[in-house]
């Protein structure tokens, strides 16, 4: 891993620290907005739930519509000028807002303009650039993603702990998405002065080895995930795809099927789970941020040791061995909080959050590895851009069901039915014929850098 940030660093551009700033202010709002919500506005998890679901289906619109402006554009800069802008202007209104339906609107442009950035940045990345090291060039960006995420989360953790107990909660919360405003402010600044012109130009990218570089950090939290290929999926081209002859296999849309009870189990578990932490626990909003710090390191840590395990057991095996233990994971809390009253152990629930975060990083690589293998070479991209916009899908889902759950009977049935979603995508795959490991089979790691030139060549297609 030193090696690896060691070449990371020689082959940093500046702007990169525009995207890191960004990436920041989002790690740091992806806790702080459903915390706003809960302890300033005093709402319930239900409308958490709400929140999650609209923004989710806004960001899925959205990076659809960015991503058709951008291949027409002739330019590349502005989008992201203009997105990391919004960021500003969202947060400065979330700040002052004294009612749920605000911080929902204002949630509602910054997820659809960050959808301009999430679409675009890739493709400054490796425009007019070397096919050979495209996969490299993504990695180093996603490392930023993941980097400025977590440091995020730390950002947050440290300032709530400190400004909290001179201010009090709630002007602590409103002056951190300040400092957030300020902060996506400056990101556009560096954006306009780092971000070189490029002129856009049609290329035939090689969809696998991009998709699994891009996607491996995708976290979590559906409505702030960093990057999304949702604009690589034409809406118009899905009925022949789902029901043509010439469209998906059939092993293709039933791991889509699989994909989607997953993500919405993953919904049903983490769209509640700050609220969980605030106000059934009871713990300081610095004490919240603490633990997503612990799932999203365990993110970045276990990562550069998933590709080895993948080459030697295969991606369908990872696959549902992820979800076996997500399973358990989930069944356990529900289970918990479902029989007790109690607060869980701090050794416990950092272990319990540390587990998150590696099944998170076993279930995404081999997730998107699979979607690309498991579709015609014709229809690869068209099929990873289903793959994304399932998760969004589940994640728009969850939104409403895990809050209104969690709203009616509580905490433990909606981990209850997270885990029950998850063990019916576990049925789906294990029914599912996958494909098995080659000896020359590995997977580009974005978090190591190191990408293997003979797998990052597969079959191409058009998006």
């Amino acid at each position: 891993m030193v090696k690896a940030f060691r070449n990371w660093k020689h082959a940093a551009e500046p702007w990169y620290a525009a995207t890191g700033l960004a990436s920041v202010v989002m790690g740091t709002s992806s806790v702080l907005v459903p915390l706003m919500i809960a302890s300033v506005l005093g709402r319930s998890v239900g409308a958490v739930g709400i929140l999650s679901s609209v923004v989710s289906l806004v960001g899925v619109i959205g990076s659809l519509v960015w991503g058709r402006l951008s291949d027409a554009a002739a330019r590349r800069k502005a989008f992201i000028i203009l997105s990391y802008t919004m960021l500003g202007v969202s947060f400065l209104g979330t700040a002052f807002a004294s009612t749920f339906a605000s911080v929902l609107a204002w949630n509602m442009v910054l997820n659809f303009f960050w959808m301009a950035n999430a679409s675009i940045t890739v493709l400054i990345v490796i425009e007019n650039r070397d096919k050979s090291i495209w996969e490299v060039r993504i990695g180093h960006l996603n490392q930023i993603i993941a980097l400025g995420w977590l440091a995020g989360l730390i950002l947050g953790s440290v300032s709530l702990g400190i400004a909290t107990p001179h201010i009090g909660r709630e002007m602590a919360i409103r002056y951190l998405f300040l400092l957030l405003s300020i902060s996506g402010i400056g990101a556009a600044i560096l954006a306009a002065w780092f971000i070189p012109r490029t002129t856009p130009k049609f290329t035939r990218r090689r969809f696998r080895g991009m998709i699994v570089a891009l996607g491996n950090f995708l976290i979590e939290t559906g409505r702030f995930r960093p990057t999304h290929l949702y604009h690589r999926l034409n809406p118009r081209r899905l009925p022949a795809l789902l029901w043509g002859t010439a469209g998906l296999r059939h092993e293709t849309k039933l791991f889509l099927w699989g994909t989607l009870l997953a993500f919405t189990g993953f919904g049903f578990f983490f769209v509640p789970l700050p609220v969980l932490l605030a106000q059934r626990f009871g713990f300081p909003t610095a004490t919240v941020f603490s633990y997503f710090v612990a799932l999203n390191a365990a993110i970045v840590i276990t990562y550069p040791f998933v590709s080895h395990r993948i080459k030697r057991a295969g991606n369908g095996t990872i696959q549902v061995g992820a979800l076996i233990v997500r399973l358990v994971l989930f069944g356990l809390m529900g289970v918990y909080l479902t029989v007790t009253t109690g607060v869980p152990p701090t050794a416990f629930l950092i272990a319990y959050f540390l587990m998150l975060g590696s099944s998170w990083s076993f279930f995404q690589l081999s997730g998107v590895a699979l979607a690309s293998r498991l579709a015609k070479p014709e229809n690869r991209g068209q099929a990873l851009g289903l793959y994304n916009a399932v998760a969004g899908l589940g994640t728009i889902i969850a939104g409403v069901g895990s809050g209104t759950l969690a709203d009616d009977f509580g905490y433990g049935p909606a981990f209850i039915a997270a885990g029950v979603l998850v063990g019916g995508a576990i049925l789906v795959l294990h029914c599912l014929p996958l494909p098995e490991p080659t000896s020359t089979e590995t997977v580009p790691v974005s978090a190591t850098a190191n990408t293997d030139r003979r797998a990052a060549r597969p079959a191409s297609s058009r998006g």
